[in-house]
């Protein structure tokens, strides 16, 4: 195998350098490296260079995730000797001989953690400990237990071993409940918690390296929807919403005035903390399921959920026949040779993978439905025609698309970290964030992109599509 020469990066070398001192002093290090920064060079050169006499542990965070990662490591750069893979169909005693004969392994950390159980003796001979998506193992709502499942019982176990935890962002937040109070705390701060000895590189200890040669600048549009008949769907969803809230507080200020300050200060984190009749929580729940639904799918499948939910028969609605942000997605897409479509729905998925077929696109689709996704995501990159490639959250995981020219986010979800990393699965170029005009969405996508733009400075360029069309 020829062995393909590494770039020299200066704040690669920085980290490289960084986390072999930390190491040295028995330190654990969470490591922050932005989309595109190279975590699985980074990963390579540790194991090669930093860690080549120790014995290693990698945890992946999904199969897809380490079937790629195995890929990478074994064929780039001349491989790396003495590199396995562990999975969940593999006999336990098997993975045990796996783990005791190899200098490196690749595992879920579900399967590593079963084995441990069975083999604690397996643990002792383990020097290093990488996890990819660190963050991951933190729970974004939790009641007690702060760790995921099987991470509470599995770092206890490698207590001894020194932990790089890797992670494209680490700004977000997570609730934490207990019987006397919430707490919205802050991801970063919960790993250094519950990570023994462990310290922290974030993207502000390496700008003043060539980080800034190597960071590509997003464009991002954020793009109002005409529609008047889906928003005043939404619009009279809302409404019921905010009726609902107000029954709450009422119950609330009425059966428990203690908890009425917090409830009003922070309605819906506060909200599962509190006793409540249980019609009225499962009525509010109803109502923004519903309005999500209106947000994020085609006419004719939210048609269908304002049925079901009895909606139809209290109003009368003049629904449309292919709602607003398919048609700016046509709209929009007719522009650009290779288009990407962000959706949180399968029926948004197949509805817009039909439209734009009739308007003569090669059109590509990877949900968790496909399982040849990499053949998918490679004809699309080499498609020569007009084409457009549909993803739902689990067909987007773990994709770079340098190759498109652009991203349409069909709808956002509440979450800052998961909204950047959609925007940052261009390398660049530009992002189109889609949202009804005159409706509740406009606020919603105002302050998640205000909380993206305080957290994520480096890389976006923001720009609001005041052109109502």
């Amino acid at each position: 195998m020829i062995s393909l020469p590494i770039e020299s990066r200066e704040y690669q070398n920085f980290i490289i350098d960084k986390i072999s001192s930390l190491v040295e002093v028995d330190q654990s290090i969470i490591l922050e490296l932005d989309c595109g920064m190279g975590k699985r060079v980074l990963m390579y050169r540790l194991l090669t260079e930093t860690f080549k006499e120790k014995k290693v542990v990698v945890f992946l965070q999904t199969h897809s995730s380490l079937e790629e990662t195995a890929q990478y490591l074994e064929y780039e750069y001349g491989g790396i000797d003495k590199l396995v893979s562990i999975k969940s169909g593999t006999n336990a005693s098997y993975r045990k001989y796996i783990i005791e004969n190899n200098r490196i392994i690749l595992s879920l950390p579900i399967v590593f953690s079963n084995t441990l159980k069975k083999y604690p003796e397996l643990a002792e001979d383990i020097d290093i400990v990488i996890v990819n998506e660190v963050d991951q193992i933190v729970r974004r709502v939790s009641h007690r237990r702060v760790l995921c499942v099987p991470w509470n019982a599995l770092l206890p176990m490698l207590d001894h071993t020194r932990l790089v935890g890797m992670s494209g962002t680490l700004r977000d937040e997570h609730i934490v409940l207990d019987e006397n109070q919430l707490q919205l705390r802050n991801e970063l701060k919960t790993l250094i918690d519950f990570i023994p000895r462990s310290t922290t590189i974030t993207i502000e200890d390496f700008q003043d390296t060539d980080i800034k040669e190597y960071i590509k600048n997003t464009e991002v549009q954020i793009h109002p929807v005409e529609d008047q008949k889906t928003a005043e769907i939404i619009n009279l969803i809302t409404d019921q919403i905010k009726l609902t809230r107000e029954r709450i507080i009422q119950e609330v200020g009425e059966s428990s005035p203690k908890d009425l300050a917090r409830l009003k200060k922070d309605f819906f984190n506060s909200l599962p903390l509190i006793s409540v009749e249980t019609e009225l929580v499962e009525e509010l729940n109803r109502l923004l399921l519903l309005r999500k639904y209106v947000y994020s799918m085609p006419a004719s499948s939210y048609r269908n959920y304002l049925y079901r939910y009895d909606f139809e028969k209290k109003e009368s609605f003049n629904l449309p026949e292919i709602c607003g942000k398919e048609l700016e997605v046509m709209n929009i897409a007719k522009g650009y040779q290779k288009v990407t479509v962000l959706c949180s729905f399968l029926s948004t998925v197949d509805s817009l993978c039909e439209l734009l077929k009739n308007k003569g696109f090669e059109t590509f689709i990877v949900t968790g439905r496909i399982k040849n996704k990499g053949e998918i995501i490679d004809a699309f990159k080499k498609s020569t025609t007009q084409s457009a490639l549909i993803l739902s959250p689990v067909g987007e995981r773990d994709l770079d698309l340098p190759e498109t020219e652009v991203i349409i986010v069909f709808d956002l979800v509440n979450s800052p970290k998961t909204v950047y990393q959609k925007m940052k699965r261009g390398r660049g170029g530009k992002v189109i964030l889609l949202f009804y005009e005159d409706t509740a969405e406009k606020q919603k996508v105002k302050n998640v992109v205000n909380k993206i733009a305080i957290r994520y400075p480096w890389s976006l360029i923001f720009h609001v599509n005041n052109n109502k069309n």
